[in-house]
C-alpha cells in the first residue's frame, strides 16, 4: 500500500492551494476533497467528480488476489476496452507500476495507473485532468493509507 501512496504522490505535478470540502474516508484510505467536488463510494471505489461534470478522478484500492501488476493491468485493460472506444497498451515505469490512456467515443481523455504492493493494488482512473489540474493533484497529494 506504501507504494500506491508514493504512486499517487508522483502523481502530484502541482501541488495547489485548493480549498478542500473536508476528509472523505474510504475503505482503505482518507482523501481531502476539493471544494466543488462530491465524493461517492461506488462498490468500493471512489468517485469524485467535478460538480460541473468537466472532471472525474476514481480511485479503487482491493485485495490483488496474488496477481502481478502486469496480470492486473491486463486484466483492467480488457474491462475498460468493453466500455472506451480506445485502450492504449499499458506501459510499466521503472517501479513496475503501470499506466495507460483511454479515450471515449466523444473524445473524453481519461488516464489509468496501476500499482500494487503484493496484497492490495490501489487504481487511479483520471478523466479530463486538464480541466481541473490543480484539484486533482491537490487530492491525489492528500491521500492517507488507513
Amino acid at each position: 500500500m506504501k507504494r500506491s501512496l508514493a504512486l499517487a504522490a508522483v502523481l502530484v505535478v502541482v501541488l495547489s492551494a485548493a480549498a478542500f470540502a473536508g476528509v472523505q474516508e474510504f475503505a482503505k484510505f482518507t482523501i481531502n476533497v476539493a471544494d466543488g467536488w462530491t465524493a461517492v463510494d461506488n462498490q468500493g471505489t471512489a468517485v469524485i467528480t467535478k460538480n460541473d461534470n468537466t472532471a472525474q478522478l476514481t480511485i479503487s484500492v482491493a485485495d490483488a488476489g496474488g496477481a502481478t501488476k502486469a496480470q492486473l493491468a491486463e486484466a483492467f485493460v480488457a474491462e475498460f476496452k468493453k466500455t472506451f472506444a480506445e485502450v492504449g497498451t499499458p506501459v510499466a515505469d521503472e517501479d513496475g507500476d503501470y499506466s495507460w490512456e483511454m479515450k471515449t467515443t466523444n473524445g473524453a481523455v481519461s488516464e489509468a495507473y496501476l500499482s500494487a504492493d503484493g496484497s492490495d493494488f490501489m487504481l487511479f482512473v483520471v478523466t479530463n485532468r486538464q480541466a481541473a489540474a490543480d484539484d486533482i493533484s491537490a487530492m491525489l497529494g492528500s491521500i492517507k493509507d488507513k
